[in-house]
């Protein structure tokens, strides 16, 4: 197994019926995210209730690999994914030097 030395995880919740096409839709974005330069792996898991959470990580080989990722059309396309939440997504970055949260990629976006 390859040491990460960073990760992306966002939690999220949103309408009982609304998990699974999230859900599917995170998977087609996951078969495009695994075959990029420096991923490790990325995965996605449900919880379901009253309102579904809906969690999602990717692990890079570097920083440098994550923030290319944080730029690509396919992290907006992952932003917009979001937009159903019920309430505002928790969004960590844990890096080498330490954690962040969204201002990480609106830092990174805005470079």
């Amino acid at each position: 197994m390859v040491p990460t030395a960073a990760r992306m995880t966002i939690e999220w919740f949103v309408p009982a019926g609304q998990a699974r096409p999230i859900t599917m839709a995170l998977h087609t974005l996951m078969d495009d995210t695994r075959i990029a330069r420096g991923c490790v792996g990325c995965s996605v898991s449900t919880g379901l209730g009253e309102q579904g959470t809906v969690r999602y990580v990717e692990e890079w080989e570097t920083e440098d690999d994550l923030r290319r990722r944080l730029r690509c059309n396919s992290f907006t396309q992952l932003v917009a994914l979001m937009d159903n939440a019920i309430q505002p997504p928790h969004v960590e970055f844990a890096l080498p030097h330490g954690h962040r949260g969204l201002d990480f990629a609106e830092e990174v976006r805005g470079q």
